[in-house]
């Protein structure tokens, strides 16, 4: 038998739809991000052979969805790993240097993202904790 929730059901509804558009956010992220990286260095290398020769140009797109999966699971966890691929991939594509506006263009949705499953995490905790509480 399930117990009644002490948080109100607006709250259940309005984090239902945030881990929603966060997930479905981090998924479009990633896979934009992953074909883009493909379909580049296919022009850039010459055919479809190359693709699997520049595995190396979507490694790191490709550890997103290992993100994607801690924070489907865990929102703050994977809110927090998110946030500092972020910033790592800022450094490594030179975003702090200036010489970048694409890599901003680039961090920021991913960056934007890890903060919503961030607030979504300490919602969710913030809810269980009262409920707790009571």
């Amino acid at each position: 038998m399930m117990t009644k929730r002490a948080y109100p059901e607006a709250v259940q509804n309005c984090v239902k739809r945030c881990r929603r558009v966060a997930r479905t956010a981090l998924v479009v992220v990633t896979l934009f991000w992953i074909i883009f990286g493909i379909i580049t260095n296919a022009q850039s290398e010459g055919g479809l052979s190359s693709i699997f020769d520049s595995f190396m140009s979507i490694l790191p797109w490709l550890a997103i969805i290992v993100l994607w999966f801690v924070a489907w699971r865990w929102e703050i966890i994977g809110g927090l790993l998110t946030i500092a691929f972020s910033i790592y991939m800022a450094f490594y594509l030179g975003v702090f240097e200036g010489g970048s506006t694409e890599g901003l263009m680039i961090i920021t949705p991913l960056a934007m993202t890890g903060f919503m499953f961030v607030f979504i995490g300490l919602r969710i905790y913030a809810a269980k904790r009262t409920e707790i509480n009571q």
